[in-house]
């Protein structure tokens, strides 16, 4: 719904020529709601992510038994390479949890929205 006030009448320009200005106020029904920053949301996911990957490289680390074996058959990873691994799908798996956590916090707040009244002034110049 929009209402548009009259302009309000500035005073006469001096002799001088200064311009003469005229303000016109209108106001609007806005619906305000909240949402989330879905950015923050995904980098904090993917820093989830790298901390679970980083977790799961150092905290399963093989025997002196099995790197031997592992190096025998000619199969073997170092700690690092396996890290890297992980952290490729951990971060892109945390990315898009981190993106569906924020749709359904951005759901959760749509709920609550409330009606606001904004207003808008706009002053030009009159020549004259």
């Amino acid at each position: 719904m929009s209402d548009t006030q009259q302009p309000e009448p500035q005073p006469e320009a001096s002799e001088q020529g200064t311009p003469r200005y005229e303000t016109a106020a209108t106001r609007d029904e806005v619906v305000v709601r909240r949402s989330p920053r879905y950015g923050i949301w995904m980098i904090a996911g993917a820093v989830l992510g790298a901390l679970v990957a980083f977790v799961l490289s150092f905290a399963f680390a093989p025997t002196e038994a099995q790197v031997a074996e592992r190096v025998q058959n000619d199969f073997t990873y170092d700690q690092g390479q396996v890290f890297g691994f992980l952290l490729l799908g951990g971060v892109a798996f945390g990315v898009a949890l981190g993106a569906l956590v924020a749709l359904i916090v951005d759901r959760a707040m749509s709920r609550r929205t409330t009606r606001a009244v904004a207003e808008h002034d706009e002053t030009h110049r009159v020549d004259g």
